[in-house]
């Protein structure tokens, strides 16, 4: 009856070291869980302040184009496209490049 005793003592021990075992590894999981969160948390406000940033560009690019289309300027905002987009410049103009960094 000994022997009897002894196992089922046994068990319980091993049952505990499981149990607790099985805790930690969950204790664990959960603090690397949270710290990928936070992570991930912070990214997207970087994400959402770059975002932001963008939109008070566009923002201010559409209330120019808006005026110069409330004017009926065309000719004005065609020679805006010629200059900032195709690189034109006025027959008079003088443009300077610096070369010295190519």
């Amino acid at each position: 009856m000994t022997s009897k005793k002894s196992s089922t003592e046994k068990q319980p021990v091993v049952f505990r070291l499981l149990i607790s075992a099985a805790l930690a590894m969950f204790a664990i999981f959960c603090t690397v869980s949270i710290i990928t969160v936070q992570n991930s948390i912070v990214a997207k406000k970087e994400e959402l302040a770059q975002l932001e940033e963008n939109i008070e560009v566009l923002s201010a690019e559409n209330e120019e184009l808006a005026e110069l289309i409330a004017s009926d300027d065309i000719g004005r905002y065609m020679e805006k496209l010629a200059v900032e987009s195709g690189n034109y410049a006025y027959p008079d103009e003088r443009r300077y490049y610096d070369t010295s960094r190519d």
